[in-house]
């Protein structure tokens, strides 16, 4: 009994341990996604600005429209994902706050 027992939190210590690896590779890559997301929503309100065609309101409203609609497609809350990528929205304000007193990006 005692060996079944040992065998058993063996295996739910490998299986266990492997998804918690891939689970932190994805976290990275999430991070590394959500960074290219923001420096890439910066530099198009920089072009959009340079050239007089920003309606902070109407693109949000736009872009959350599409998130919705892509959330639909799975097995997620959509409105729990819209509020995911409003706050990565909120991290390309800031972030567009700072570059135009830095010029970061």
């Amino acid at each position: 009994m005692l060996l079944i027992l040992e065998e058993v939190l063996v295996t739910y210590e490998v299986e266990i341990e492997e998804l918690r690896k891939i689970a932190d590779r994805l976290d990275e890559e999430i991070f590394e996604k959500i960074t290219k997301r923001v420096e890439a929503a910066v530099r198009i309100s920089v072009i959009k600005r340079r050239h007089g065609q920003f309606d902070v309101d109407a693109c949000l409203e736009e872009f959350y429209d599409q998130i919705k609609e892509l959330a639909m497609r799975t097995c997620l809350d959509a409105e729990g994902v819209k509020r995911i990528f409003r706050e990565i929205m909120n991290l390309y304000i800031e972030a567009e706050r700072e570059a135009r007193n830095e010029d970061c990006f």
